[in-house]
C-alpha cells in the first residue's frame, strides 16, 4: 500500500491542477464569449455565495481524515462515510436557509439558477471526504484524477453550449452540474476500491470515538472553513458592494489566472498535511521536514513570478475580449500574493497540523481581517486595483502571522523576508511595464543553493 509523500504527491496534485485550471481557463473564455458581462459577475456572485455558506457543511470533518487517516489506514473508508453521515445531517438547515436567502437576496433570478448553483456546491462538498481519503491513503494520483475529470466535463459541456449558440446563464450553471455530479461519481469509485484493499494495524485517534467528539476535534476546523473562503472571495464580494459586477468580471479573470498558480502552492498544502501530520509528536523528524519544504518553496518561488508573468501576459489578451486585457495589470498585484502564499506553505500547514489547530483558526480570521479592512479603504477609490492590493495585504498577514504562531516555525528567517520585499517590488514594477523588474532574478541564486541542498540531503539518506 502507499504512504503519503511530499514530493510525489504534490506532484500528482500540481499537474492534476494544472490540466483542471487549463480546461478551466477556457471553460471561463467560453462563458465570457457567451453571456453579457454584468451575466458573468452575476453567475460569479452567486457560485462564490452558496460556496461561502455551504462550505460549513464540510465541518472540517475532511481535514481530520486527512490528518489521521494515514495512521489507520483500514479504517479511512468506514470513516469517510461516517463524515458524510455527518455532513448530510448538518446540510438540511444549511440549504433552507441558503435557498430562501437566495430568492430573497436575488428576487429577478430564475429560481432554476439558484437550485443549480446550490446543487453544484453541495455535490462538490459531498466530494471531499472522499478525496481526502485518496490522499491520505497515498492516492493524491487518483484525487488529482477526480480534479481533471470535474474539469474535462464541465468544459466539454461548456463548448457543447457555446457551439449551439445558448447564452442562457441556467443551461450553462447546468453543465457545471453535470461535471460535478460525475466527478462525485469517480470519487466514489475510486475511494470504494482503494479504501476497501487498504491495510494497516494502526488505530484512528480517541477523538474518533464518537460522533461528539470528532464534531468537537473538527470544530477549529470548521470554523476556520467558515472564514476561508472569504480569503480569496472577499474582494469580489466587495466590489460588488462597492463597485460593479463589471469589475467583479474583470477582477475574477485576473483571479483566474492567479489562481492556476496558487494551485500550486494549495497543492503543497495537501501533500504536506498527511506529512506533518505523521510526526508532529516528533519535533525533531517534524523541523526536518519543515525544512525539506522550506527549500521547495525557495525552488518554485522564482518559476512562478516569472513564468507566471509571461505566460498570463501573452495568452491572456488572446483569450479574453479586449474589455478584460485590464486583467493582466491587476494580475502582476496578484502575483504578489502568489509570491507570499508560497513562502507560507511550511508555516501555514505546521499550524494547520498542530495540537493546537484553533491556531489556525485565528490565523485565517486575521487574514480576512486585514483583506476586509484594506478592501474597504482602498476599493471605494481604486475599485479593482484596490481589490488586488487588499488580497496583497491578505496574504502578506498569512505569511508574517503563521510564522509568529508556529509552535515549531524559526520566527525570525531573513532570507525569506528578503524573497518577500524582491517580490513585492518585482509585481509592483511588473504591474507598471518597468524592466526593473528583472530584479526578481535576484531569487533564482538561493533557489539554486536550495536544489544543491536538497540534493545533497537526498545522496546522504541513500548511502545511509
Amino acid at each position: 500500500m502507499r504512504s503519503p509523500q511530499l514530493g510525489r504527491d504534490t506532484a500528482w496534485l500540481a499537474v492534476s491542477d494544472l490540466v483542471a485550471i487549463i480546461f478551466g481557463l477556457v471553460g471561463q473564455v467560453l462563458l465570457t464569449k457567451a453571456l453579457l458581462q454584468t451575466e458573468y459577475g452575476l453567475f460569479v456572485i452567486l457560485l462564490d455565495a452558496f460556496a461561502t455558506l455551504f462550505i460549513l457543511v464540510d465541518a472540517g470533518l475532511p481535514t481530520l481524515l486527512n490528518r489521521d487517516g494515514a495512521r489507520a489506514p483500514k479504517h479511512a473508508l468506514s470513516a469517510a462515510h461516517r463524515i458524510m453521515r455527518l455532513q448530510a445531517i448538518i446540510a438540511l438547515p444549511f440549504v433552507v436557509v441558503g435557498l430562501v436567502s437566495g430568492h430573497l437576496l436575488w428576487p429577478d433570478i430564475p429560481s432554476v439558477l439558484i437550485w443549480i448553483c446550490a446543487a453544484i456546491m453541495l455535490i462538490q462538498i459531498a466530494t471531499y471526504p472522499y478525496r481526502s481519503l485518496l490522499r491520505c491513503l497515498g492516492e493524491a494520483r487518483l484525487e488529482g484524477g477526480v480534479k481533471m475529470i470535474e474539469r474535462i466535463t464541465t468544459t466539454c459541456f461548456y463548448f457543447f453550449l457555446y457551439l449551439s449558440n445558448v447564452s442562457d446563464v441556467a443551461m450553462w450553471a447546468g453543465a457545471f452540474l453535470l461535471g460535478s455530479a460525475i466527478a462525485f461519481i469517480s470519487s466514489a469509485i475510486f475511494a470504494l476500491i482503494i479504501g476497501r484493499n487498504a491495510q494497516g494495524d494502526g488505530e484512528l485517534p480517541s477523538e474518533w470515538k464518537s460522533d461528539k467528539t470528532l464534531l468537537l476535534a473538527a470544530l477549529p476546523f470548521a470554523i476556520t472553513l467558515g472564514i476561508l473562503p472569504y480569503v480569496t472571495r472577499l474582494e469580489k464580494f466587495l466590489l460588488a458592494i462597492y463597485s460593479s459586477y463589471e469589475e467583479v468580471g474583470l477582477y475574477n479573470v485576473a483571479q483566474l489566472a492567479w489562481i492556476a498558480g496558487i494551485m500550486l502552492p494549495q497543492a503543497m498544502r495537501a501533500a504536506l498535511l498527511p506529512v506533518f501530520g505523521e510526526v508532529r509528536d516528533d519535533v525533531i523528524e517534524w523541523r526536518k521536514r519543515f525544512d525539506r519544504a522550506r527549500h521547495y518553496t525557495i525552488i518554485l518561488l522564482p518559476l512562478g513570478l516569472f513564468f507566471g508573468h509571461f505566460i498570463v501576459s501573452y495568452i491572456l489578451p488572446i483569450a479574453f475580449e479586449e474589455k478584460y486585457h485590464d486583467a493582466v495589470q491587476v494580475f502582476d498585484i496578484l502575483l504578489i500574493g502568489w509570491a507570499f502564499t508560497m513562502l507560507s506553505v511550511p508555516s501555514y500547514v505546521g499550524l494547520q497540523s498542530s495540537e493546537n489547530p484553533w491556531r489556525f483558526t485565528i490565523l485565517l480570521a486575521v487574514i480576512v481581517l486585514v483583506a476586509g479592512v484594506v478592501g474597504v479603504v482602498l476599493i471605494p477609490n481604486y475599485g479593482v486595483m484596490g481589490a488586488a492590493w487588499g488580497s496583497v495585504c491578505g496574504s502578506a498577514t498569512m505569511l508574517i502571522v503563521s510564522r509568529f504562531m508556529s509552535q515549531h516555525a524559526k520566527w525570525s528567517d531573513p532570507l525569506i523576508d528578503i524573497l518577500a520585499l524582491i517580490s513585492i517590488l518585482t509585481g509592483w514594477l511588473l504591474a507598471n511595464g518597468s524592466w526593473l523588474a528583472v530584479i526578481g532574478f535576484i531569487t533564482v541564486i538561493p533557489a539554486i543553493r536550495s536544489i544543491e541542498l536538497l540534493r545533497s540531503e537526498e545522496k546522504t539518506s541513500q548511502e545511509e
